[in-house]
């Protein structure tokens, strides 16, 4: 009890205390990167089959910061204190080395400290803990973005068969798709989410013009009266598809070549570390083949 009072007394003194800040090269060798830590990915979402993994759009804008990298490198700062007392009680058994007790309190990457109590030989530096990585909660949430599992859409036209000149086509997707799709990345204790949204459907509709619906559209229902329908989704061929390529080698048989696109925006958040916001949005698309017919009026 007596050696414990006056320990503390010794080290209220400080008598032989001196700071330490460790430069990054002090470490002995390079310093670990996020991409060798364990990453738990999960997937949330209504979707009963994944899909396809999105693509990433070339126009799109990234937010959130412009560090898409790995792990940043935490440099721990550190107080040493030689405990004197302690040095009267000789070194750890075993060890013949002249030296000293230290008192070593190093801040650590997640705000804390840790604290050891190593027998140093005189004429060594204490050893300074190793830099620990920072997780980078936005290369995090990219992790997470590049595991989306997307589906691509299915696309409908009323007539279902062939198109008619002049007549509007009503388009859509399936509505089931269109809901928000999670995935979480984890590193340690910090999480990132990554949702993608569907944002709108554009449509190459194959005779060089295009159309953009905000939603998937409205699918056309056949047990009810065409007057008591709309859609806010539908274009008219000018002309036919007769002159262009057929699927069959029929020339009789030319079609459209239709292609939807669905853009999908991205956002993300982090739990255990500050971050979020947007990230590259994605696309999935699908195409199929659309006959336009030109139906001629016959007066009686």
């Amino acid at each position: 009890m007596r050696r414990l009072l006056n320990l503390l007394a010794i080290l209220s003194l400080a008598s032989a205390a001196f700071f330490v800040e460790v430069p990054g090269s002090a470490f002995g060798g390079d310093v670990a990167s996020e991409s060798g830590s364990t990453i738990s990915v999960g997937v949330s979402s209504d979707s009963s089959s994944p899909g396809n993994t999105g693509t990433t759009a070339g126009n799109s804008t990234v937010g959130g910061g412009s560090d898409t990298g790995g792990a940043a490198s935490f440099v721990p700062v550190c107080t040493s204190t030689v405990l004197a007392l302690n040095n009267d009680v000789g070194p750890p058994a075993g060890v013949t080395t002249p030296g000293s007790w230290y008192s070593i309190v190093c801040t650590t990457s997640s705000g804390g400290t840790t604290t050891t109590n190593p027998w140093i030989p005189n004429g060594s530096a204490p050893t300074i803990p190793a830099a620990t990585p920072a997780v980078n909660p936005y290369a995090l949430a990219m992790q997470a973005e590049n595991s989306l599992q997307l589906p691509s859409p299915t696309i409908n036209f009323n007539p279902a068969t062939n198109a008619v000149v002049n007549l509007p086509t009503w388009l859509w997707i399936d509505p089931a798709l269109w809901h928000p799709y999670v995935v979480n990345a984890t590193v340690g204790t910090v999480t990132a989410t990554a949702t993608a949204t569907p944002e709108s459907v554009s449509y190459n509709l194959g005779d060089g013009d295009a159309l953009t619906c905000p939603g998937p559209g409205t699918a056309y229902r056949t047990d009810q009266p065409s007057a008591e329908q709309q859609t806010s989704c539908s274009y008219a061929y000018p002309s036919t598809s007769s002159a262009q390529p057929s699927p069959d080698g029929n020339p009789n048989d030319g079609a459209f070549r239709v292609t939807a696109t669905v853009t999908w925006q991205v956002s993300w958040s982090a739990q255990g570390a500050p971050g979020g916001g947007g990230l590259p949005s994605l696309t999935t698309s699908s195409a199929t083949n659309l006959r336009v017919e030109q139906v001629e009026s016959v007066n009686s």
